[in-house]
């Protein structure tokens, strides 16, 4: 897998979450999140960390339900 793999997805789908792009590339969440860091800090791509307002239980001050690489959203920019 090469960075352009990681790139041309992201591009394909949008937006993905750190935990999708580790499923879909089959690699660790935290060797994806390097990967990820080179292409925001290109531009290319942002990191959203989502915060309580689009938690589905709105209970993430105090809350351990979701993961958090379900929290770090990357979006394409084009």
């Amino acid at each position: 897998m090469l960075m352009t793999d990681v790139r041309d997805y992201v591009q394909l789908v949008g937006r993905a979450t750190l935990q999708d792009l580790s499923r879909h590339f089959k690699i660790q969440e935290s060797a994806m999140q390097h990967m990820m860091e080179f292409w925001v800090k290109k531009g290319r791509v942002s990191l959203v960390v989502l915060d309580q307002t689009s938690c589905s239980t709105g209970k993430c001050s105090d809350c351990f339900e979701c993961d958090d690489s379900t929290k770090q959203l990357y979006i394409w920019q084009s």
